[in-house]
């Protein structure tokens, strides 16, 4: 399955709707980013101040994760990071239109050379990504990788086939491919075999699934259940790990710090690399907390659940 794979799954009406999406995104995409930016203005008193979207499970995240904090400060944190989220959408219908020199502008990459050390050690590289600055950008990466690797980005398909069509196409303007999260391990197998190699971006920072639990740890002053896949992907298939640290300069200027987690995985004890990556992730949010994706309600699993789960599914233990 790669690109635009949900088109020939879609009904006439879905089609109709993807049309009309991607006609207004591709409309909007062409006005320069200044004039998005106001837009952005705009949508940020609607988002915030009007519908107030989902300021509660907002408050209630950035509550428990900066308890030192006073409600001032939080609140400033949540205001910063609504106008944020806007610049985001209207960035991400940007990617619509927008030339590889022109991103190329926008998103620097350091450190590159500890992917290119990496492959041609003979190993695949695991990007561990999160939902911080514009992670729709990031798929940039792909326009530095040579040309025989296949570079790609691993992504929950969306239940709007118009809407994750869309995406498709978005997220796949910059060279890489996007690989459905359920086809991902057999895909990347199937590269493995054939002696391939990979540069995967895997966003790793959302909770897991009750049945995927296997390990938790303490991060931004919570009890957090962790996904660990990415980790047993690279363990098993002989991805070397590196970590991407984003810095956001100003509005639609970032900076790609790439960090060397690992050169081979299998080296590691298990879910050392994942310990790895949420504490370098967490330094990352307390530098600019705003930045991160605080709608997400990402600790509505707790290990008290997990356990009267784990009651009724023994198996899973």
């Amino acid at each position: 399955m790669g690109n635009y794979s949900a088109y020939s799954t879609m009904t006439f009406t879905d089609r109709i709707i993807y049309m009309l999406l991607y006609g207004f995104t591709f409309v909007l995409s062409l006005l320069p980013l200044s004039i998005l930016y106001l837009l952005s203005d705009f949508t940020f008193v609607i988002l915030y101040h009007m519908i107030k979207y989902r300021r509660t499970v907002v408050r209630k995240n950035l509550r428990k994760s900066f308890p030192e904090k006073t409600d001032e400060e939080r609140t400033e944190i949540e205001r910063r990071f609504y106008h944020f989220f806007c610049d985001y959408i209207f960035e991400t219908i940007k990617l619509t239109t927008m030339s590889r020199e022109k991103i190329k502008r926008h998103v620097k990459y350091v450190g590159l050379n500890h992917i290119y050390d990496a492959l041609n050690e003979g190993h695949s590289v695991a990007l561990y990504l999160a939902h911080y600055c514009n992670w729709e950008w990031i798929t940039s990466i792909g326009l530095y990788m040579p040309q025989e690797v296949l570079g790609g980005q691993i992504y929950h398909v969306l239940e709007s086939k118009s809407f994750d069509t869309l995406m498709l196409k978005i997220r796949s303007r910059m060279g890489t491919e996007n690989i459905p999260r359920y086809d991902s391990f057999r895909r990347m197998v199937k590269e493995f075999r054939s002696g391939r190699k990979m540069v995967i971006g895997f966003i790793s920072d959302q909770g897991p699934e009750m049945h995927t639990i296997h390990h938790w740890m303490n991060f931004l002053n919570q009890d957090t259940a962790v996904i660990t896949g990415t980790e047993t992907v690279a363990k098993k298939l002989d991805f070397s790990c590196v970590y991407f640290d984003i810095v956001r300069e100003r509005r639609g200027y970032y900076v790609v710090n790439i960090i060397p987690l690992t050169m081979n995985s299998a080296d590691y004890k298990d879910y050392e690399i994942t310990e790895m990556y949420f504490k370098l992730l967490e330094q990352t949010i307390r530098r600019n907390p705003e930045y991160w994706l605080w709608t997400h309600n990402r600790w509505k699993r707790t290990r008290k659940q997990y356990e009267e789960y784990l009651a009724t599914h023994p198996k899973n233990k």
